[in-house]
């Protein structure tokens, strides 16, 4: 069931919508807006941590994927807008080789901060600063995994085929792309970040992955309303 009630913005994400408005470019190509946003320490979407949804199923239900993570170490894994690089480091952790990218400039030196700031960090790990529309992929290491979490919502509803168009091309067939849905809040209007539900993933998603996973998470944020979030996992055909 969607959440329907309107969420008022915090003082944080108007100003991260100013930003973004005074930006000359749009969407999320609007890489000023994004890194001033950063460089202002004004990201309410940063938890600090890896999005307790996301260690819940990887290390608690991830058999219900019914694809073995080994069977992904072949190739590497994604994270778009990366942040702070938690989550990334946290799929680096489980021995898939990482990328985690952002349009931010000051995002990915946040994120290399923090990565060497942690005991045991992982090695096999980078941090880029990069479009998700443009980037070259690689040519011998294709991605198995991509995560994405807070990317989605944040680009305007117009841009989620072509969203969906370039994870095709980015994860191998037979490769998953885990969704961590948020925030779901039926028919609000205006963002970021933008209203989604787990209809417009699989619109967009579909044409070209087959969906092996669909659960409300138990394990969520500090705060977190039930009923805003939700985990989905597509397979690449």
């Amino acid at each position: 069931m969607a959440f329907s009630r309107p969420m008022q913005p915090t003082e944080a994400l108007l100003k991260v919508r100013q930003f973004l408005k005074e930006d000359p470019t749009e969407g999320q190509s609007a890489t000023g807006g994004w890194d001033q946003a950063w460089k202002a320490e004004t990201t309410p979407w940063d938890a600090g941590d890896v999005q307790p949804a996301f260690r819940e199923l990887l290390d608690e239900k991830w058999s219900e994927v019914g694809v073995s993570l080994d069977e992904l170490k072949d190739g590497k894994a994604l994270v778009a807008g990366c942040g702070r690089g938690c989550d990334a480091a946290f799929i680096a952790a489980h021995g898939i080789d990482t990328l985690g990218i952002d349009l931010s400039p000051t995002a990915v030196e946040v994120a290399k901060k923090h990565l060497a700031s942690q005991p045991n960090a992982p090695t096999n790990i980078t941090f880029e600063a990069a479009d998700f529309f443009s980037f070259p992929l690689p040519s011998s290491k294709p991605f198995s995994f991509a995560f994405d979490y807070t990317f989605f919502c944040a680009l305007p509803p117009s841009w989620r085929e072509k969203w969906g168009n370039r994870y095709a091309e980015v994860v191998r067939p037979g490769g998953l792309l885990v969704c961590l849905a948020f925030p779901i809040d039926g028919d609000r209007e205006g963002g970021p970040p933008y209203s989604v539900s787990e209809e417009a993933y699989d619109r967009v998603l579909l044409p070209h992955f087959g969906k092996v996973y669909s659960k409300q998470p138990t394990r969520m944020a500090e705060g977190r309303e039930p009923g805003r979030d939700r985990m989905i996992v597509y397979r690449r055909k």
